[in-house]
């Protein structure tokens, strides 16, 4: 052999006698897990384990390691798991009834509709469990830590807690609800979001502006509360819920999906409406006062004589509904369409928020707009319904698919404006001016034109 070659495998043997030690150190790193997990006795040894719909009632898990594994269905009933490790066990509609989790790892643990009752939790570890729809009646959470769980619809009745469980002050009210009662309690503006409060006491109860989104008030006593502003959103009740024909009314209307509704004269005042379906319902002289109609649909509703004072309707639809005569003084308008509404006779005031094209509309129908300066004004889709625009300068002005039918505009200079689309049917246009006017699609029909400056355009022929 050569020299040169006795140097390189020299090197290649320094080189695997430097490795060696670092290649086995990391097989055995990998190999001992493996080997702990295929061939560890079950349990304690239960990672990722399968016990799905398991008879497991009573069983000795003490400390065992069920971290990630499926116990969803299983029967744990009265079984020793203190101290066990069940890091995001999937435990939904698993039977735990008088189990000992004393000091168990319960982190993130999926729990969803998990039976609970008279189960020992004391000092375990619940942050983050899906707790959803679980029975809790009796269990023992002194000492527990149930930071960010997720209680929704959670049966916390007769369950113990002292000041050593860490909880959210939601879920804590939820507790102290149930078990304590809460007739007459201060609960403005309180979040009860998915709370179960079946069969609470909750008479003469303040709730106004309170979130009971998603709650449960089966067989509850609302009688005399207070709900003004209370979001009844997807509200669980049933025919022994106690509450004032007002708020059954206002419940009905926010989870139903139904048009016309008559709901003439009704008393909705301070009711949460938002996102409510009220397409083409009938709402005439009904009382609106102060409530809010957030992003609510009343599409081709009769609000006339309607009470809407300080209501908000922020970008509610309102798009061809009947205002006249309607009270929108203090009322918040922001982003409200209101394409071709009828605003003849509202009532709005300085503090009504309204966008500066419909708060036009309203002083044209209102004050009239004869001889008024509309230069390049945009007023489409508005509704002008009998307008007095006699000598009016609109030109350039946008009245794209306006309702002017049998508007006065006499006179007026239209000039260059854009009425695709417009309904001026009988409405009075002699001596108007429409040079170079966009008429395509415009409705002429038995309108005067008699001495108008008519636009080139074929749409008059």
């Amino acid at each position: 052999m050569s020299k040169s070659n006795s140097s390189v495998w020299a090197i290649v043997l320094l080189i695997l006698m430097f490795l060696a030690p670092i290649l086995a150190y990391i097989v055995a790193f990998q190999l001992v897990p493996y080997l702990h997990s295929t061939f560890g006795s079950c349990p304690p040894h239960c990672r990722k384990a399968d016990f799905r719909a398991a008879d497991l009632h009573q069983a000795n898990l003490e400390r065992a390691d069920l971290s990630l594994a499926n116990l969803s269905e299983a029967n744990l009933k009265g079984a020793d798991l203190q101290g066990a490790n069940l890091f995001f066990a999937d435990l939904r509609d698993a039977e735990l009834t008088g189990a000992d989790l004393k000091k168990a790892g319960l982190r993130g643990a999926f729990l969803l509709g998990a039976d609970l009752s008279q189960a020992d939790l004391r000092q375990a570890n619940l942050r983050g469990a899906r707790m959803r729809e679980a029975k809790l009646p009796g269990a023992d959470l002194r000492g527990a830590d149930l930071e960010h769980a997720d209680l929704t619809r959670a049966n916390l009745r007769h369950a113990l807690l002292d000041d050593t469980t860490t909880i959210s002050g939601k879920w804590r009210l939820v507790w102290e609800i149930v078990n304590q009662g809460g007739m007459s309690r201060h609960l403005a503006e309180s979040d009860l979001s998915g709370a179960d409060l079946s069969g609470a006491d909750l008479r003469n109860a303040d709730l106004r502006q309170a979130d009971l989104r998603q709650a449960d008030l089966t067989g509850a006593d609302l009688t005399s509360a207070d709900l003004r502003g209370a979001a009844l959103h997807q509200v669980v009740v049933d025919e022994g819920t106690r509450m004032e024909a007002k708020w059954r009314l206002v419940w009905q209307i926010v989870n139903g999906v139904r048009a016309d509704r008559d709901l003439a004269g009704a008393d909705l005042s301070g009711a949460n409406l938002d996102g409510a379906y009220l397409r083409t319902a009938n709402l005439k002289g009904a009382n609106l006062s102060q409530a809010t109609l957030v992003e609510a649909d009343l599409r081709q509703a009769d609000l006339s004589g309607a009470d809407l004072r300080q209501a908000d309707l922020t970008e509610a639809s309102l798009r061809q509904a009947s205002l006249q005569g309607g009270n929108l003084a203090g009322s918040d308008l922001t982003g409200v369409d209101l394409s071709w509404a009828d605003l003849s006779g509202t009532v709005l005031d300085g503090s009504t928020v309204l966008a500066d094209q419909w708060r036009l509309v309203w002083e044209i129908l209102n004050h009239g707009g004869a001889g008024r300066d509309l230069n390049h004004a945009f007023l489409g889709w508005a509704y002008l319904v009998g307008a007095d625009l006699r000598g009016a300068n609109l030109e350039g002005a946008d009245l794209r698919e306006a309702i002017l039918e049998g508007a006065n505009l006499e006179g007026a200079n239209l000039a260059g404006a854009d009425l695709r689309g417009v309904n001026l049917r009988q409405a009075n246009l002699r001596g108007a001016d429409l040079w170079g006017a966009d008429v395509e699609g415009a409705n002429l029909e038995e309108a005067r034109l008699d001495g108008a400056t008519l636009p080139h355009s074929t749409a008059l022929d």
